[in-house]
């Protein structure tokens, strides 16, 4: 089966771990193999797993408790023969994961308790510096906590260690090594109910739409954009 180098796909990211799984440690070339991978395209997903902390990498690739517990939740169901401590691990860290507090409800919270506003917190992630000034400097001065990354696996990773933590994600689509399409389909992955958006050059509002049932046209900004305009698109994707 051929995978292009460009593509991601959790039905890759499912066979990478299972077979670690099954098989404990494995060379790259023998994990290629297995997973019937192109071996430059297996380096690469095993380079974002290791970045994840769901593999380890030394001369040989072998999966970590982190990596087991992901395994089994893009599974949606407990591999056979996993240990009860594992289960239990997976139990826990799933539910950590996917519960949800929507931003207007935090809001309502911080009301009851007296203690004033709530400031969503929002991760924006493109690969041009001054774009993330940019988009940081329309938040912040609206009030909103903001989170930037150049790196979109650093922030992949970010997202991984505090899934509950953010509000809502801006991702560019045009990144090199990790887009905003295979971003967007990680965290949703690892987090089902994220509210993420898109701001980017390209005209594929159309093309998103299709093909990521959960995107609305309202939930792709068109670049360039003013502060107005940005600002407006966000707090709508908040739904305040």
């Amino acid at each position: 089966m051929a995978e292009s180098i460009g593509s991601f796909s959790f039905d890759v990211t499912k066979r990478i771990l299972c077979t670690l799984y099954n098989d404990g440690k494995i060379k790259k070339t023998i994990l290629a193999t297995k997973t019937r991978l192109n071996y430059n395209v297996c380096l690469r997903y095993i380079n974002m797993l290791r970045v994840l902390g769901w593999v380890d990498v030394s001369s040989e690739v072998s999966i970590t408790e982190t990596g087991r517990n992901v395994m089994n939740r893009l599974l949606n169901q407990t591999s056979a023969g996993i240990e009860s401590t594992a289960t239990s691990d997976l139990n826990q860290s799933s539910e950590n994961d996917i519960k949800y507090i929507p931003y207007e409800q935090k809001l309502e919270s911080t009301k009851k308790l007296g203690k004033g506003s709530y400031n969503p917190n929002i991760m924006i992630v493109d690969d041009e510096p001054d774009v993330l000034l940019t988009y940081e400097s329309f938040l912040t001065y609206t009030g909103f906590d903001v989170s930037t990354f150049e790196d979109p696996y650093s922030a992949l990773k970010a997202f991984v260690s505090k899934p509950t933590f953010f509000d809502l994600v801006i991702l560019d689509i045009r990144m090199e090594n990790l887009n905003g399409l295979q971003l967007y389909q990680s965290m949703k992955a690892m987090k089902p109910s994220s509210k993420i958006i898109f701001a980017s050059a390209l005209d594929a509002a159309k093309e998103l739409t299709s093909v990521l049932p959960d995107i609305k046209p309202q939930d792709i900004i068109k670049k360039p954009v003013d502060r107005e305009y940005f600002v407006k698109a966000v707090k709508i994707a908040l739904g305040v």
